[in-house]
């Protein structure tokens, strides 16, 4: 009887507390990413990042240095960031294939901490981010990337770029445990990804666009973030063009953490 009595209360204990949140996020991270180790994520890890940074720079290279551009330099961030926009995108995908599986379904009846669902799913994404931002950079340094900055410009750069991922991919996950539907959900994500990143900086600079769009493009979120990474690896005054970042990752954060977490308590 004392053992029968006992059993509500450690598995309750269980779901409870900041160390198994930690603990159990940490697993199913590792659960994640062992899902993604085979080769079509290799591939689209690895591979698709320096197609996208090399056909870029073959494309559009000689012409924006005749403008004064260096070219290497200015689109290796913007590859980095499309690719944050990648890696939250799957996201989306991997929750409505957890949903349509039943996975979502098992964790409900597991005595585990509810939050360590989204948190192990966003600690695999972070690793993966982590990885692009390595790729990307080592090939951009390839073909005459640089940081100009110090250290922890260096690191002040590379996180930018994870916290942007990790805020889009709060709204990501919004769709992706609202659906059951991968293809669909991979579909609908895409779009406003491609909409934001033709519509900043990210390949070309403002100057570029019709002069009644100027003022939007330069102030979109993706372009915000892009100048503080652009300033970050340069170098030059940091504060003005990192807060408007700041400010912007912010506030989606706070929106996408509410979908989020309103998507979740009904999928769970």
């Amino acid at each position: 009887m004392v053992a029968i009595e006992q059993q509500p209360a450690a598995v309750s204990s269980t779901e409870r507390g900041v160390t198994n949140l930690v603990r159990q996020s940490l697993i199913l991270g590792a659960r994640n990413v062992r899902l993604l180790a085979n080769f079509g994520s290799v591939v689209m890890l690895l591979i698709f990042p320096l197609v996208f940074l090399y056909g870029f720079l073959a494309i559009f290279g000689t012409l924006l240095r005749g403008q004064g551009i260096d070219y290497a330099q200015y689109l290796t961030p913007a590859i980095i960031v499309h690719w944050m926009f990648n890696i939250a995108d799957t996201t989306a995908f991997w929750f409505a294939t957890d949903r349509r599986t039943g996975m979502l379904s098992r964790y409900r009846s597991m005595a585990i901490n509810r939050g360590a669902v989204v948190v192990g799913r966003l600690c695999a994404d972070a690793l993966r981010a982590a990885i692009s931002i390595g790729v990307i950079v080592g090939a951009g340094y390839l073909a005459g990337f640089r940081f100009l900055t110090g250290p922890v410009a260096i690191a002040g750069f590379v996180l930018l770029a994870i916290a942007l991922s990790m805020t889009l991919a709060a709204g990501t996950s919004a769709l992706g445990l609202a659906s059951t539907d991968p293809e669909a959900v991979a579909a609908t994500v895409s779009f406003p990804h491609l909409l934001l990143i033709m519509v900043s900086t990210a390949f070309v600079p403002a100057e570029a666009f019709p002069s009644w769009l100027q003022p939007v493009v330069r102030n979109s979120p993706v372009s915000v973030v892009l100048d503080a990474m652009r300033t970050l690896a340069d170098g030059g005054a940091v504060l003005p063009v990192l807060w408007p970042a700041l400010v912007w990752l912010a506030g989606l954060l706070v929106v996408f953490s509410y979908l989020a977490t309103h998507s979740f308590r009904r999928a769970l």
